[in-house]
């Protein structure tokens, strides 16, 4: 449980300011573990916040525009760093899909990839989840991840309602 969400809150701003600026120069494995770290860190975070009541549900409702590529070979511990060669890259389908489960995709990562563009710049992210490693693999880009990122940051709930779901006996709760 989180009790004091600023905590989890603002590094995920310091991130999205680091992920903008950043330039990963050629053969720099510190900053592209630094990346990974972050972007790990980050959807965790972001998860464990969408489970408590520290997130409006406009935040939570938020989609994401991710790109789709079939996959063509089985994947597996030892090719999934093969992205090129087991999915296919020119055949491309959109999908609008959650917070949560854009979340998900990261820290159930059965495929990660940053993409770095000419300029050393970060393009985005190949990654596909155990789950779905097998059915597809998901472009997610910079902007996508700093929205999130921002978003999230940002949001500031400012009461909650608590109302008892007689059928399971559970709170759900009503964020505003």
């Amino acid at each position: 449980m989180i009790d004091e969400s600023h905590y989890w809150k603002q590094p995920l701003l310091k991130a999205a300011t680091w992920l903008q600026r950043l330039r990963i120069k050629p053969q720099s494995q510190q900053a592209l573990v630094r990346l990974e770290r972050e972007i790990f860190v980050g959807f965790y975070a972001i998860r464990k916040l969408t489970d408590t009541m520290k997130l409006t549900h406009k935040i939570k409702a938020m989609t994401f525009p991710l790109l789709v590529h079939p996959c063509v070979k089985r994947v597996d511990y030892m090719n999934c760093h093969k992205i090129d060669e087991f999915y296919d890259l020119q055949s491309t389908t959109t999908e609008l899909r959650d917070l949560a489960y854009l979340c998900n995709q990261f820290i159930h990562s059965y495929v990660y990839r940053a993409v770095i563009s000419e300029d050393q710049r970060v393009d985005g992210f190949y990654v596909s989840s155990d789950r779905s490693r097998q059915k597809h693999l998901y472009f997610v880009t910079r902007a996508s991840v700093l929205t999130a990122f921002r978003s999230v940051g940002r949001d500031d709930p400012t009461h909650f309602v608590l109302s008892r779901n007689h059928a399971t006996g559970q709170w759900a709760d009503v964020v505003k």
